[in-house]
């Protein structure tokens, strides 16, 4: 059984639509790709205005062809009669935990429904209620009569459910509620909106926290000061006016006037741009207004317009006065300003947003804004500035749901276009034994940054003294088991989070290693195939020796037979896969695409005679160390068959040689690998050094 859930409205909607399907795939139903696939269709109705009914009246003809079909949302009770007409069962948000019962399926749904696990739309944006209801009866809205009064939610489940978020590394939060800053947790009193944002403060991660939709009567300076001191808070606000006229708010029952509303925004920036840096000191502020609201004369309007002008707003929301069914306007107050003249109200509000706007946004012009990407159109990546501003820009889809550099190159009063600014990146490269660890040791020291290891051997736990694994901390060292499959392409979705890490820290990134395969994944920006590893097709391929698995590769893909590394086992086992599995060739499915970094290149250039030298010397040490011990327990434990263990240090181990021999063969197999490692790196853009001294200059120059 499958569902689909049609949402209109707010973003508190959206966000109860995910707790929604969670509690339907609690009842055993799956995600329908769209609505014609559906066997029950969940409308989620917003009542803020007709126009948005409107569209669910509008769905009633093609609804009545579905099988099941359930309401919920703001549903209005003159909405509520009509609507039964088309709708099997009507639901109320808080009754979510009915629909087991409802639908004839087994499941025990909490009847708190804040307190069910949502299904999640995005991987990196999620909607976090902090409360539910409205208790402010604006005489225009509906919310209170469609939700009920305002209840919070325990601080204590707001600051769970982000936490677990930035565990799986979600990177903007939005805390919701219909008024989010009248906030005082249940579980304990003395936490409100002010000190609920302090504890989100105390959660490590790096994470964006938005919030909406405050009210301006319930911003005190303790708040104020809190906001502009937030390292997590985003100098972004939505701040409704709904009018600029004192004797509209007060019969909007908006208990402010545009005097003390002026107020709070001086207060708001004078804050920001004294506690933040960049450009995080100017604030941008957008708001909420309504035209043509009963009794809204020339005059009122006049003062509204004023207001826009004074304040100078990034964005506004500028709707047509609506009447509610239930509010105190369509009860009592006539809608007495004709459709043409809210139209033209509308229309001249918007012609003072696209300027002021305008001249916010050039601003940003050649400055470099932080941004979060979002999606992408046929061209372009969209994505999100701090200030919530929309900026286009170039670049690769898998850049969607991180944050990125972008040097804004183009304004409009509705938003950005820029170039992406690729982060630095240092490779540090060279055959076996030539000395590149210790240089990338030196370069991390000198230049603040931190090492992630390029090395296929070293990823594996107690390959130690066979893989000459240094001591100086690096990230993918000591990741999986021997018993664990590993690729490159998994090495590849490891390395590129711990650079986004060491970047976010605020240090240069260095990767090190001497596998080309996975310092080609990273620059090149490889995208592998993929196919899902075949543990029966592995096990009898595992039987088969390297020259038997080489040939058997070189059949099916002669291009990548003469690049491939014949020693490697594990890899001639994986391309061989691959082949067989998509019926294509495994080269041809390694797609270089758009590079992430700007990266350096540095390989360190040895004589042939110095780097026998480095070999026989690092050999010997190895044995000193007790490689004979390591490898023969490793063997023992992992069988001669596993693929780790056929490489260079261990496999040696396998036949019936004396220790001296052995320790020739291990010599003379590295001083082979490091020229097929050189044959490969001559192909790439290398800076090639003799020495640290050039190895500096190089980066120096790079990070100017």
């Amino acid at each position: 059984m499958r569902y689909h859930i049609i949402t209109f409205g707010c973003q508190m909607n959206k966000s109860d639509s995910e707790r929604i399907g969670a509690v339907l795939e609690a009842m055993g139903y799956n995600k329908a790709l769209n609505a014609s696939k559906a066997d029950l269709i969940v409308v989620n109705m917003c009542s803020v205005r007709q126009s948005a009914v409107d569209r669910v009246y509008g769905l009633a003809p093609w609804l009545n062809n579905s099988k099941a079909k359930i309401l919920t949302g703001c549903v209005l009770k003159p909405d509520r009669a009509k609507m039964s007409s088309f709708f099997d069962f009507i639901v109320d948000k808080t009754e979510l935990y009915k629909l087991p019962e409802l639908l004839r399926k087994k499941a025990k749904i909490k009847k708190d429904y804040l307190s069910v696990k949502p299904s999640y739309e995005s991987s990196f944006l999620a909607h976090v209620p902090i409360s539910f209801g409205c208790s402010n009866f604006c005489t225009y809205c509906a919310v209170p009569y469609a939700r009920g009064k305002l209840v919070s939610r325990s601080h204590k489940d707001v600051l769970k459910e982000i936490k677990d978020l930035i565990k799986k590394e979600y990177k903007e939060i939005w805390l919701l509620g219909e008024n989010v800053n009248d906030y005082r947790s249940p579980a304990d009193s003395r936490i409100d909106f002010t000190e609920l944002i302090k504890q989100i403060d105390k959660i490590e991660g790096k994470f964006w926290l938005r919030f909406t939709s405050p009210h301006p009567k319930d911003f005190s300076l303790k708040m104020v000061k809190a906001l502009a001191q937030s390292p997590k808070i985003t100098p972004y606000l939505n701040l409704p006016l709904q009018s600029g006229d004192n004797e509209v708010l007060r019969r909007m029952n908006r208990p402010y006037t545009i005097n003390s509303y002026l107020g709070l925004v001086k207060a708001l920036r004078s804050e920001f741009r004294a506690k933040k840096q960049g450009l995080d000191k100017e604030l941008a502020i957008s708001t909420d207004i309504i035209v043509g609201f009963p009794g809204e004369t020339k005059q009122a309007f006049e003062n509204t317009k004023k207001a826009m002008e004074k304040v100078k707003f990034d964005m506004a929301y500028i709707s047509q006065y609506s009447p509610r069914p239930q509010s105190l306007c369509f009860e009592k107050m006539e809608d007495d300003v004709a459709k043409k003249e809210k139209k033209a109200r509308e229309k001249a509000l918007v012609k003072v947003l696209d300027k002021t706007a305008l001249l916010i946004n050039r601003k940003f012009l050649n400055k470099t804004a932080e941004v979060l990407a979002m999606e992408k159109t046929k061209e372009y990546l969209l994505g999100k500035t701090k200030h919530y501003k929309t900026i286009r820009f170039k670049g690769n889809e898998n850049l969607i749901g991180k944050f990125v550099k972008v040097k804004v190159t183009k304004a409009r009063a509705m938003g950005l276009e820029g170039n992406l600014i690729k982060e630095k990146l240092i490779v540090v490269l060279g055959p076996t034994a030539s000395g590149k660890t210790d240089l990338a040791i030196k370069l991390a020291k000198k230049f603040n940054g931190e090492l992630v290891s390029a090395d296929s051997r070293m990823v594996y736990k107690k390959m130690d003294i066979g893989t000459a694994k240094p001591e100086y901390p690096h990230h993918l060292i000591n990741v999986v088991s021997l018993k664990q499959d590993f690729n490159v392409a998994l090495y590849k979705e490891k390395a590129l989070k711990a650079i986004e890490e060491i970047i976010e820290k605020g240090k240069l990134p260095i990767l090190v290693g001497g596998t080309g395969l996975y310092v080609k994944a990273i620059v090149d920006n490889l995208d592998f195939p993929k196919i899902k590893p075949d543990k029966k097709m592995r096990k009898e391929l595992e039987k088969k020796s390297k020259q038997e698995l080489y040939s058997l590769y070189k059949k099916l893909d002669k291009k990548g037979a003469k690049t491939i590394d014949k020693d490697n086992k594990r890899r001639l086992i994986r391309a061989i896969e691959v082949c067989l599995l998509s019926g294509k060739v495994f080269s041809g499915q390694r797609l270089k695409q758009e590079p992430l970094f700007d990266a350096l290149q540095i390989g360190i250039r040895k004589t042939k005679e110095e780097l026998r030298k480095s070999i026989e010397k690092r050999t010997e040490q190895m044995f000193k160390k007790g490689l004979e011990k390591e490898a023969k327990r490793l063997l023992a434990k992992y069988g001669k068959n596993n693929p780790a263990l056929s490489t260079i240090g261990y496999a040696e181990w396998k036949e019936n040689k004396t220790k001296e021999q052995i320790k020739k063969d291990i010599i003379s197999n590295t001083v082979k690998f490091a020229k097929r490692q050189m044959t490969w790196f001559e192909k790439e853009k290398i800076k090639w050094v003799r020495n640290q001294k050039e190895a500096e200059r190089l980066v120096k120059k790079s990070l100017e």
